[in-house]
């Protein structure tokens, strides 16, 4: 039964492959609906109050303001997906509806030779990670005056039940969230640069070892380090000369400094570099290894060694005592699975780390698998019964590892200056808690390291997750 509705074009229709797609098409969906929007999908009818249309071309054609269509190397072949394009550009041309369809790829396809020349417009890619995506993607909404309604009420314990089982429920209970943000504590307060006797094309080459971290600026050289660290790299003939200092907090304040070109917004991507840089050289320098991904990207994990094999002890977040892995083995499949953190700088108002986890496999334990479908393949079987406890206490055994149960984590930025961050990710009051049915109770108080999907054979997976 089609509902009564004031035609508004305020929908945001997402179309996408069934089911291949419900995953990311659900995450997408309720972020949309948590910012504001009003969305459809055929997996949005979870949160209450949804309009639902028995003719979903009048759906398009009257009531949407944007056409979302998820790209995947299989998703534009299937009838259902082609049937609504269809309806979307008939509407997008009787109706001359500018910018109405928004592609987006989430997979590894290419942007040019698309079909319905969506080739020919601005897609916004996914695939590089899907907060990434969805911050582009929020930027094309406030620019075209997508509708929102923030004041909306979401029955967000019925999206909790569809996704764990009828015995969840939401309760008015006070409880603490772990985030995934590392705070910074402190940081050295002037930037200092140097005039070399080298051209600036050449700092690179020259400063490839360099052991904390830099950039150009203007020809001259920036980092935290002082002048004998800079002598250090140098021939005992070149001679750098400093030049004025930059006071980072002045600067951020919008107070003049001694570089009135060099404004605050591109200050802040410099400490972000800076410090995202200065994460990486201490993981190296701790042993872990580098995983670079397509973006260019670095996420690092630990090992297969002695030393992190098995479970290791960590407090949780009330303190006491646990274990957990950070690295395992499927006989099945002949890898190792590790999981790893990509460290992503957020300098502003409150300067933190945060920190994205990502599982990478391995055949020997230390080098990552350089057939990326494979990686992505295993990763989907691996995970995708693991829930947020076992996320959670990953991230946690990780940083009591890195920082060798200390409180405070440092950066070398240079020979006498230090960032200093939290060990434990922040952590926030909610005023709501998810209750689990005793079937989830059990299955998170036991072992969770056992309670994974790593027993499935790789080629089992070719229809499911190919």
């Amino acid at each position: 039964m089609t509902m009564s509705i004031t035609k508004l074009r305020e929908l945001v229709f997402i179309s996408h492959a069934t089911p291949d797609d419900n995953e990311f098409t659900l995450w997408l969906s309720t972020r949309l609906k948590l910012a504001g929007y009003q969305v459809w999908s055929d997996v949005t009818q979870l949160f209450g109050g949804e309009m639902f249309w028995d003719d979903i071309q009048e759906a398009i054609s009257d009531y949407t303001c944007k056409f979302i269509i998820v790209i995947t190397r299989t998703s534009l072949s299937k009838p259902g997906v082609q049937r609504e394009v269809e309806y979307a550009l008939e509407a997008e041309k009787f109706h001359s509806l500018p910018n109405f369809i928004i592609p987006i790829i989430i997979d590894d396809s290419s942007f040019s030779n698309q079909p319905y020349g969506f080739s020919d417009r601005n897609i916004i890619p996914f695939r590089n990670g899907w907060a990434d995506g969805f911050s582009r993607l929020i930027e094309r909404f406030k620019r075209d005056d997508v509708p929102q309604h923030p004041n909306d009420k979401i029955d967000i314990g019925a999206f909790i039940r569809s996704q764990t089982g009828s015995q969840t429920s939401l309760v008015e209970k006070a409880d603490k969230a772990v985030t995934n943000w590392l705070e910074i504590m402190s940081y050295p307060e002037q930037l200092n640069f140097y005039r070399l006797p080298l051209k600036p094309d050449q700092y690179k080459k020259r400063f490839v070892r360099f052991p904390y971290p830099w950039f150009e600026y203007a020809t001259f050289f920036s980092s935290f380090c002082n002048l004998s660290d800079m002598k250090e790299e140098l021939y005992q003939w070149e001679s750098p000369s400093a030049v004025p200092t930059l006071n980072i907090n002045s600067t951020l304040k919008g107070e003049p400094t001694n570089y009135p070109f060099f404004e605050s917004y591109e200050v802040v991507k410099k400490l972000n570099f800076m410090i995202a840089d200065a994460w990486s050289k201490e993981m190296r320098k701790r042993g872990l290894h580098c995983y670079s991904m397509a973006s260019g990207k670095e996420a690092f994990f630990f090992p297969d060694d002695e030393k992190y094999s098995g479970q290791r002890r960590f407090p949780d977040i009330n303190g006491e005592e646990r274990r957990r892995s950070l690295i395992g083995y499927s006989g099945k499949n002949q890898v190792f699975w590790h999981f790893a953190i990509e460290a992503k700088t957020s300098f502003g108002v409150q300067p933190k780390l945060t920190l994205m986890p990502h599982v990478v496999f391995t055949e020997d334990g230390r080098n990552p698998l350089s057939d990326n479908k494979r990686m992505h393949r295993l990763r989907r079987g691996f995970c995708k019964s693991w829930w947020n406890d076992r996320w959670r206490d990953m991230l946690l055994v990780y940083l009591h590892l890195i920082s060798e149960g200390n409180e405070f984590l440092e950066l070398s930025v240079g020979s006498n200056q230090k960032v200093v961050l939290a060990s434990r990710p922040s952590m926030l009051d909610s005023p709501v808690s998810i209750v689990l049915g005793s079937d989830l109770e059990q299955i998170v108080d036991d072992d969770m390291d056992n309670y994974v999907s790593e027993d499935f054979k790789e080629d089992e997976l070719d229809d499911e997750f190919a």
